[in-house]
């Protein structure tokens, strides 16, 4: 499978799992922004890799999250989170008290973030008539 061309979001991609999944969407051909909260460790991740560029902040950080996702190139073409707590579910079966694209108190976690701010980001994209990404997301 060819990632020519198409930009590669890896949240917990400092280190396993984020790192690695990284490291192939590279030799695929992506460029990759690498996510992670320790800012040294994944300055030597992204150089190992050649990433396109870096953001280091806490994935359940939900200002630092959409801070992020507003401030990313587009088209994104996968986002890929290892990073933080999953969250097992639907979006319809969240707490009705957890903000859409917030914190997730009693449920969830860096999952369900960045899924409602990757969705954002597509609405934004399809609003502007830009291609609309297709999201990637896993979690350990």
């Amino acid at each position: 499978m060819s990632l020519s061309g198409q930009i590669v979001v890896a949240s917990g991609g400092s280190a396993g799992i984020g790192l690695e999944t990284a490291r192939l969407a590279r030799t695929e051909g992506a460029d990759v922004i690498l996510v992670a909260r320790n800012p040294d460790r994944l300055e030597r991740a992204a150089a190992d890799i050649g990433a396109l560029r870096t953001a280091a902040f806490e994935a359940t950080d939900a200002a630092a999250l959409a801070r992020f996702f507003e401030g990313l190139p587009a088209p994104i073409g996968h986002v890929m989170v290892t990073a933080g707590r999953p969250y097992y579910g639907t979006l319809a079966a969240r707490h009705p008290a957890d903000p859409p694209g917030g914190q997730f108190g009693r449920r969830g976690g860096a999952c369900s973030a960045h899924h409602d701010q990757h969705r954002a980001h597509r609405s934004d994209l399809r609003h502007r008539r830009r291609p609309a990404a297709a999201p990637l997301t896993s979690s350990v």
